[in-house]
């Protein structure tokens, strides 16, 4: 049921926040080495599906971007999506 004092976010809007999450956190504790799993624990509730197939979707999108590099597990970002948060902060 839909919050009366708030109105639904739409698909793409809850998308993209989701991927401006999991871009700052994976970007905010760089150079650590993270996991999906641990990833998805620091975000999100690891039970709640909607919360992790989010996450998870943030990630293969931002992948697909250039702005993420997945091996196996692992989720590091990339040197481009470095240089555009240290640009972007200043």
């Amino acid at each position: 049921m839909q919050d009366k004092g708030r109105p639904a976010a739409s698909n793409a809007a809850e998308d993209r926040r989701d991927e401006g999450a999991v871009l700052r956190h994976v970007i905010e504790v760089h150079p650590a080495t993270l996991l999906l799993s641990d990833l998805i624990r620091e975000l999100g509730e690891p039970d709640d599906f909607a919360k992790r197939d989010g996450i998870e979707r943030a990630v293969r999108e931002l992948t697909k971007g250039g702005l993420l590099f997945r091996c196996e597990a692992t989720v590091l970002p990339t040197r481009a999506a470095l240089l555009a948060y240290e640009l972007l902060a200043e």
